[in-house]
Order: structure tokens, then C-alpha cells, then sequence
């Protein structure tokens, strides 16, 4: 019973979403204005994994992004969350514009429908 309780919970772990912000200071093919100052470019991805295509199993804590965290059995993986990252991220920087915005979604199978992967990614540059 033991060893079967330990597999459900190394599998679950194994699982489970992310959500992540990443910056840098590389500003390639930014469309920047004259006399704005870029303080960073930032990539927001936060992700999931969902069974059969639309049961949760598990995704990133949008709340605690660069954590280990995730929220179990909810779906947190949308372009709203994405962006209420993206204004925290300027808050913490004191951006006031942004350039560059972008979001795609992404979808990964594994075991054909059995286990999806679902992940959105949203990049800008930050401007002062």
C-alpha cells in the first residue's frame, strides 16, 4: 500500500506546472523609440498538464511564479494569468510601457490524449 501511495505521489510530482518569469537585458530587434529607456525583456511561461484533454492535473501557481509551487487539479495555465505576471513584473521594476508583447500557447502529447502538456509564453521588453 505504501510503495503504491509513494508512486502516485512521485508521479504527480513529476507532473505538475510551473510558472516562471525569466529576464535579461538583450534587447535584439526591439522596437524602441527614441528616448525610451529598456530596463529588461522578461519571458513569463507557466504550464500544465491536463488528462484527456480536459481534466487538471496539475499547473503553475501564477501567485508564486519561480517557485516550487503548483496548484493541483485547477488550471492556471491562461493568457490572463500570463499577463497579471507580466504587471507584477513591471510593478517590481517600475516599468511604464511595454514593447514587444507577444503570447502563444503551446500543446504537447504524451501517450496520445492520455496526457497533455499545455504551456503559454508571453515575452515584452519592459520600458522606463
Amino acid at each position: 500500500m505504501k510503495t503504491k501511495l509513494l508512486a502516485t505521489l512521485a508521479a504527480a510530482a513529476l507532473f505538475t506546472g510551473c510558472a516562471t518569469i525569466k529576464q535579461a537585458t538583450d534587447y535584439h530587434g526591439a522596437n524602441i523609440e527614441d528616448g525610451e529607456t529598456p530596463l529588461e525583456t522578461v519571458e513569463i511561461e507557466n504550464s500544465g498538464w491536463m488528462i484527456f484533454k480536459f481534466i487538471p492535473l496539475g499547473s503553475g501557481d501564477p501567485l508564486r511564479p519561480n517557485e516550487t509551487t503548483c496548484r493541483f487539479f485547477r488550471n492556471t495555465v491562461t493568457l490572463q494569468n500570463n499577463l497579471e505576471m507580466l504587471e507584477d513584473e513591471m510593478e517590481r521594476v517600475q516599468a511604464k510601457r511595454v514593447s514587444n508583447l507577444t503570447s502563444r500557447k503551446t500543446e504537447e502529447s504524451v501517450f496520445l490524449i492520455l496526457l497533455t502538456r499545455y504551456a503559454y509564453h508571453t515575452s515584452a521588453v519592459l520600458l522606463k
